[in-house]
């Protein structure tokens, strides 16, 4: 079982990183007025996801980049990643590049404010809760966390009303909850796309 310190030791800097893609909602947001287009964003982001799995290709075909790789950011990776599994930042930049690419300006903000910010309040939140009273797996403190997060940014930053904001945050928890192979980063961001998209349809912004 981890100690509470290894826990944190490979969390705390995880998240840390995880909380700095909060810029791309922000960017998404209040870009405009400093000429950052969404398309601009959804361009970068394909970018930086291209160079992403050009590393991801390379540290499994390289035993040199494996090394460098492992010893530059090692301490974050989870067992699953080291060997042959993708790095959730990897995945993170798919989510992120997709929703901006194909999702209006609201919903694309919405999406990736979960992603960023109602994700890892929830990872925060649930670990340090478990660290302090045991147990494993998803807690329910954490998955109101994540709701709680993610509706103040589909509200604050998105625009969405209160209920339609309120809908979309339980959305993200339902889908960030279920332990499932399917990378949570995903979960989070491409569900809480498709669950804004529903409430846009039957109940529209303004």
């Amino acid at each position: 079982m981890m100690s509470a310190s290894v826990a944190r030791g490979k969390e705390l800097p995880r998240k840390t990183l995880h909380f700095t893609t909060a810029i791309i909602p922000f960017a998404l947001a209040f870009g405009a007025p400093l000429g950052i287009t969404q398309r601009m964003i959804a361009i970068a982001l394909v970018a930086l996801f291209g160079v992403a799995c050009v590393v991801e290709f390379a540290r499994r075909r390289s035993p040199a980049v494996a090394a460098q790789f492992d010893s530059a950011i090692g301490v974050m990776l989870r067992p699953h990643e080291v060997t042959n599994g993708i790095t959730g930042a990897t995945w993170l930049l798919a989510s992120f590049a997709l929703v901006c690419l194909a999702a209006p300006a609201p919903i694309a903000i919405a999406a990736t404010w979960a992603g960023a910010m109602g994700d890892s309040t929830a990872a925060m939140v649930g670990t340090a809760w478990r660290l302090a009273r045991g147990g494993n797996g998803k807690t329910l403190i954490g998955s109101a966390t994540c709701a709680c997060v993610s509706a103040a940014g589909a509200w604050w930053l998105a625009g969405f009303p209160p209920t339609s904001a309120a809908v979309i945050g339980l959305a993200a928890a339902a889908v960030e909850r279920p332990s499932v192979a399917l990378d949570d980063n995903v979960r989070v961001t491409v569900g809480t796309a498709l669950a804004a998209l529903l409430v846009t349809l039957l109940l529209p912004l303004r």
